[in-house]
């Protein structure tokens, strides 16, 4: 049996992946910062993966033959907030896991998560894997460099290491630092009774190329199932979302009178694109990976998540 190792499995994509693996027959293996696991039947390590001692011997008890590297910082304006441990965590622990593999499993392949936040900021339209990255805030460029640190890895060392740039995705289970879980929140709380009747938001003049996590992760696993050593891929839909749209569907899943209010502290702390889509072909080409599930799916799968929770607590 093909053991996989995630790190950050307790995250929001790791622990949608590590379903999808187990469903596909592999063992599947995690590190993340909680003590515990989210998930039952997993071989668990808790690791800093700035500290490659602790990251060595997570690899070394487990050998895996496929890594997915998932963990690190994820949300754009913590990193510009806090740019030294951003930088730190997910630059220098992605060497660590570089480094392990090379050490303890150098014939296994790798998948390193990148984003969509690599491209320049500017960019509209449908931008490919061929567009030179230009990122412009300090998420961006900690993802961009660990791109060409591992490109390095490939090269120097002969590593199998495969690149994604994942445009936005959402899907339950997300934080509400994210915007559509946090406008499925709100509008859970306001059915319940737990807050106001309205769902208060930032700057809706926005375009997204959005995915359901679901496919998301089923792109990174065709990815290591059938995409090339040193190959960059956009994981993306290849078209836009205007948020207000986004926001109109969830609103109309409702069964609460909402008033959308605007809130000047939920203004975007980091800049993103007006308008960006990924141009896909390659995925698509290379791994035959095709999305499955609807975008209207993906909101009330999504609000239904939050209504659950409040449930439970």
């Amino acid at each position: 049996m093909i053991t996989a190792l995630i790190t950050g499995i307790n995250g929001f994509a790791g622990q949608h992946l590590a379903y999808l693996l187990s469903r596909n027959g592999r063992r599947v293996t995690g590190m993340g910062i909680e003590q515990t696991c989210l998930l039952e039947g997993v071989a668990y390590d808790f690791v800093d993966i700035t500290d490659s001692d602790m990251v060595a011997q997570s690899f070394s008890r487990h050998e895996p033959q496929e890594i997915y590297h998932l963990a690190g910082v994820s949300f754009p304006a913590e990193a510009n907030r806090t740019p030294r441990s951003a930088l730190a965590i997910n630059i220098t622990g992605t060497i660590s896991v570089f480094d392990a593999m090379k050490r303890y499993c150098a014939q296994a392949k790798l998948l390193l998560v990148g984003s969509s936040m690599e491209y320049d900021i500017s960019a509209e339209g449908l931008v490919s894997e061929d567009a030179l990255p230009n990122p412009s805030n300090f998420y961006g460029i900690s993802k961009y460099a660990t791109e060409l640190i591992g490109l390095q890895y490939c090269r120097q060392y002969g590593l199998d290491i495969r690149f994604t740039r994942s445009f936005n995705h959402t899907g339950p289970g997300q934080s509400p630092l994210f915007v559509c879980s946090d406008w499925a929140r709100q509008i859970a709380q306001a059915e319940k009774g737990l807050a106001q009747q309205e769902i208060r938001v930032g700057d809706c003049n926005i375009e997204i190329d959005f995915l359901d996590v679901r496919d998301v992760v089923n792109a990174y696993r065709l990815i290591m199932d059938n995409g090339g050593r040193g190959r960059v891929y956009n994981v993306c839909s290849g078209v836009t979302r205007r948020l207000t749209d986004i926001l109109a569907a969830l609103v109309g899943m409702s069964t609460a009178s909402l008033t959308v209010v605007e809130e000047p502290t939920k203004l975007r702390e980091v800049k993103t694109y007006r308008r960006l889509a990924g141009d896909n072909s390659r995925l698509r080409a290379e791994t035959s990976w095709e999305p499955k599930i609807p975008f209207e799916t993906t909101l009330g799968d999504l609000l239904e998540y939050w209504r659950g929770e409040l449930r439970r607590n």
